[in-house]
């Protein structure tokens, strides 16, 4: 079943995912293509809507101060009004021209106020809504619309009336200048207030589409506002005059009146633009989740017919990868693939065949050999102590005979025990008998030192595996010394390994002979079965032959070596301890009994 599910994964599904996200992404791309185009329209469309409000009310706010201006002009061009201002006392005749004024445009414009000041009575003005006459005031010349006149060369000022309205704004004043016809002296001045209530009404709607509609003076003090406060920074009103502006949440669209400098800025929110596209987004989502669900149910349907015994020839090879080489697939259709699965059933009965034999051919040479390269040792090494023994009799030493032969008797008698495989223990017991031997056959010209670690000592190891290697160590290394030789045996459990090391301080290996020998090792190592008949002789290369037949793969040789410092044979064996029944076993091959 994990067999099947990982076919259908790496195939199948994959397949289907891939397709799924074509699907997938090529209806988002559309998907987000519409939305983009409605997004830009509607953007589009509400920018249009802006830009079309603000020209009708700048035009609209235009036409109202040229008509206020229109009025302005008619008055303080009247000569009338002009010898009005010259005379510096009231007549009848002056005040029927006020009221006459009045007559003509108050009542047509009710959201002017028109005062008259007199140039030469700085305490006097004179409305036309006043029947009296002049009313006394204190000194206009201290006002801020005059201060704002006399230093301007315009005919006029446009500013807020502070006096009425205490700073708050709702009133804002146009000051024109009266001059004299013939001397161009400025004989009086027409204040027309107009009242920003009115105003607000006339400029500004309560517009559907539009969040907030704001109109500023010409220092950025609020006139009036609809909705919302709506400002645009100074620096950029000051820079363009007008155009749009774009904050996290609202666009903003600006402009300027030419004739009042006040600036009038419409804001749109962008929620409310993209409300409605953003009720479609729902609508893409369930259509895309559709067609991949159309998509995989027709596909799946599709591709089960086509796989099925691709499937099945798959999942055969998965058991195969396993180790199970009995493997027989069953085609569920005939078909181009159930051939195949035909000529996979036919190979798989012949790998069978053949890996059996093989197995069991491999196995016999394995043992066969690894015996008779272990027995080859045996007679090399009884003719070296034998040639001790006698020298060390020829010369009357009996003891040192003695200790000979009985460490020659131990070694004998683990030589001749059946088993190919002991404990790590048990061979540097072996190795300490031959270390004795040859210490006396060559009259203590070296010292041997043992760093063993103790979880090593139970570890399965190659009979006769350290012994040949420590005898190189003495023939080849300390063959030529006469004194302070020295032999290292280096044990040590690292991971799931045993690392051995042999080191002597020695005459050392020449570099060219340790390459050559290194590179034998090595293809000793890829082809041990090829070099079996050429390395039956003693030595590196028969102990390196017989551990990698042993141990396989788990298994690696070196050899490190400076010509006149010395030698480091150092080989790493898998960690395997005997258990207690092996060790029992053992035992009974040994002839021991155990309690």
């Amino acid at each position: 079943m994990k067999t099947m599910i990982k076919q259908k994964q790496t195939i199948t599904r994959r397949f289907l995912k891939y397709l799924i996200l074509i699907i997938i992404g090529s209806n988002l791309i559309v998907a987000m293509f519409l939305y983009w185009i409605m997004r830009e329209n509607a953007m589009k469309q509400a920018g249009n809507l802006r830009q079309s409000l603000m020209e009708s009310t700048l035009v609209t706010m235009q036409q109202y101060f040229e008509n206020v201006d229109n009025i302005a002009d008619t008055i303080i061009y009247n000569e009338d009004i002009i010898h009005f201002m010259r005379n510096k006392e009231d007549t009848i005749a002056d005040m029927a021209l006020i009221r006459g004024i009045e007559s003509q445009y108050y009542y047509l414009n009710p959201d002017l106020e028109m005062s008259f000041y007199r140039t030469e009575d700085w305490n006097s003005v004179y409305s036309i809504q006043d029947e009296d006459g002049a009313i006394r005031i204190p000194d206009y010349r201290y006002t801020d619309w005059y201060q704002e006149i006399i230093w301007t060369r315009d005919k006029k000022v446009l500013m807020a009336n502070e006096e009425e309205t205490g700073g708050a704004g709702s009133v804002q004043s146009c000051v024109y200048k009266i001059e004299d016809l013939y001397t161009s002296r400025v004989v009086g001045y027409l204040k027309i207030d107009m009242n920003m209530d009115y105003l607000k009404e006339r400029f500004l709607h309560s517009f559907n589409k539009i969040a907030g509609a704001t109109i500023l003076d010409n220092e950025d003090n609020v006139l009036f506002y609809d909705k919302m406060e709506v400002r645009v920074p100074p620096e950029l009103m000051g820079k363009n005059g007008e155009g749009t502006y774009e904050t996290e949440d609202y666009i903003i669209t600006y402009g300027t009146s030419a004739n009042t400098g006040w600036h009038l800025c419409l804001a749109s929110s962008k929620a409310e633009i993209l409300k409605e596209q953003n009720q479609i987004i729902p609508l893409l989502v369930l259509l895309v989740l559709f067609m991949v669900g159309i998509t995989l149910l027709i596909s799946g349907k599709m591709f089960s017919i086509i796989t099925v015994n691709f499937t099945r020839l798959a999942e055969g090879m998965e058991k195969v990868k396993t180790g199970d080489l009995t493997t027989r697939v069953q085609a569920d259709t005939q078909d181009e693939i159930s051939i195949l699965i035909q000529e996979f059933n036919d190979m798989m009965r012949r790998i069978d065949e053949l890996v059996s034999r093989v197995e069991s051919e491999q196995l016999l040479v394995k043992e066969a050999e690894i015996k008779a390269l272990q027995q080859q040792i045996n007679p090399h090494f009884i003719f070296n102590i034998m040639e001790t023994i006698m020298g060390l009799a020829s010369e009357g030493m009996d003891d040192e005979v003695i200790e000979v032969c009985t460490c020659l008797s131990g070694m004998l008698r683990y030589n001749t025990r059946f088993e190919n495989v002991t404990t790590i223990a048990e061979e540097l017991e072996q190795i300490k008998n031959y270390v004795t031997v040859i210490k006396i056959r060559f009259e203590d010209r070296f010292e041997v030192f043992y760093d063993i670690d103790e979880k090593c000592l139970g570890c399965r190891i190659l009979k006769f595996t350290l012994q040949p290697l420590l005898e190189n160590a003495v023939s080849h290394g300390l063959g030529d010394t006469d004194a302070n030789g020295m032999l290292r045996i280096w044990i040590k459990k690292e991971g799931e390994q045993v690392s051995i090391m042999i080191y002597d301080n020695g005459t050392g290996i020449p570099a060219e002979k340790l390459k050559e020998l290194n590179e034998r090792l090595e293809v000793t190592g890829e082809h041990p079965l090829e070099y079996i008949e050429q390395y039956k002789s003693l030595g590196i290369l028969n102990v390196h032959l017989r551990s990698k037949l042993f141990y396989g793969s788990g298994y690696s040789f070196e050899i490190f070596s400076k010509e006149g410092k010395g030698t480091c044979i150092a080989m790493k064996i898998p960690f395997s301890c005997l258990g207690s029944a092996d060790v029992k076993n053992e035992a009974e091959k040994r002839g021991e009994t155990h309690v």
